[in-house]
């Protein structure tokens, strides 16, 4: 669990959803909850299908949102699929796309790799959830960050998943530790193979100076500790790839600190990188075939931000926007504060490029 989102770790690991579970076949199952969980809207079934075949195990919609069972993902999409009944979690994947479900009485948490997924709109779209019993997931959170495609039929309600086609590069997880009497600093960041040297140097020298980076500013806030009054202070690195294809990789970090207080705080990062020559991209290199639209994004900006912004704050594009890649177009964030209180979290917004790009453009052309 990514220690810089204590508010939703501190209720998860307050109790434990089941006494024993079985991972041997159909659906994920566990034990009846302790604790009256909160009521869905569960809809009919979704028809799911995989390589040309109809599966067995269906889908739901919960509250607008289509979940797919865990099983699924190991039994038609090869995904590996364990149990910890040391800490009651499941995980399916491996790797940096492994994806961890922590079941409790009061949910199911959700990291992919120690990074939280979580979503401050107020909805649910990336919460797996136990419905009587099973465990599902959702489809936006396997197509944000799991390389997993579907195709929906309205008229026969089904899916067809699949996998995504992606860059063919290795991308693995280093640890920075510098846990001393004063802090505990563990930070994690990604590192890429299978590339040129060049390029392979230019991105890996900007992840891992950026971590390192922080591992000094950590150590030095901690040097300040009183160690008579105060507790030991935290600082932990995770990161997340959000899009790994047509030449281009998009790489989020979330750097948390605690140094004392009601909470901590996280800075978010994007990363975009070109895996052509290694260049670190903007949203200029992305949209260049729509010259206007800063104005159009910054409008449609601060339509969409004027319900959560403070309201002496009007909230359009900056001059450098913090952003990432998702299938399909862009997700623009703020940092927490920045527009709107803390419990906002990061303002986030998704774009598509056909919003803003000339009908057929491909803003990937340039990088294939």
């Amino acid at each position: 669990m990514n220690k810089g989102m204590k508010w939703g770790a501190a209720v998860l690991a307050a109790g434990v959803l089941f006494g024993g579970a079985s991972v041997t076949g159909g659906n994920v199952q566990a034990a009846p909850a302790g604790k009256t969980a909160a009521k869905q809207n569960v809809q009919p079934a979704v028809t799911l299908k995989a390589n040309g075949k109809t599966l067995t195990q269906q889908g739901k919609i919960v509250n607008g949102n289509t979940m797919i069972p865990i099983t699924v993902l190991r039994d038609a999409l090869g995904l590996p699929l364990h149990y910890n009944p040391g800490t009651k979690t499941y995980s399916v994947g491996s790797g940096i796309m492994k994806l961890n479900l922590e079941v409790s009485d009061y949910g199911v948490g959700t990291n992919l790799n120690g990074y939280s997924i979580y979503d401050n709109s107020g909805s649910d779209q990336y919460e797996a959830k136990n419905l009587n019993g099973h465990l599902y997931v959702p489809f936006k959170l396997l197509g944000d960050y799991m390389g997993i495609k579907g195709t929906w039929n309205p008229s026969l309600k089904s899916l067809e998943l699949g996998k995504q086609t992606m860059n063919k590069i290795g991308i693995t997880s280093e640890t920075i530790t510098k846990t001393n009497k004063n802090a505990s600093i563990v930070i994690h960041y990604p590192k890429v193979s299978g590339l040129g040297e060049d390029v392979e140097q230019k991105i890996n020298a900007v992840l891992k100076e950026k971590a390192e980076q922080f591992a000094k500013s950590s150590e030095e806030q901690a040097s300040h500790r009183d160690g008579k009054i105060e507790h030991t202070y935290d600082f932990v690195q995770n990161f997340a790839v959000t899009f790994n294809r047509e030449g281009v990789l998009s790489i989020v970090t979330d750097q948390y600190g605690y140094t004392g207080g009601a909470h901590g705080g996280t800075f978010r990062e994007g990363l975009t990188f070109s895996l052509k020559d290694g260049k670190q991209l903007g949203l200029d290199d992305l949209l260049k075939a729509a010259p206007d639209y800063k104005q159009k994004l910054d409008r449609m900006l601060k339509q969409k931000t004027k319900d959560t912004a403070f309201s002496d704050v009007t909230a359009g594009l900056k001059d450098q926007p913090d952003f990432y890649l998702k299938e399909g177009g862009f997700a623009i964030f703020y940092q927490q504060y920045e527009i709107a209180p803390y419990a906002a979290g990061f303002p986030t917004y998704a774009f598509s490029f056909g919003e803003l790009l000339p009908k057929g453009t491909d803003p990937f052309a340039a990088f294939k």
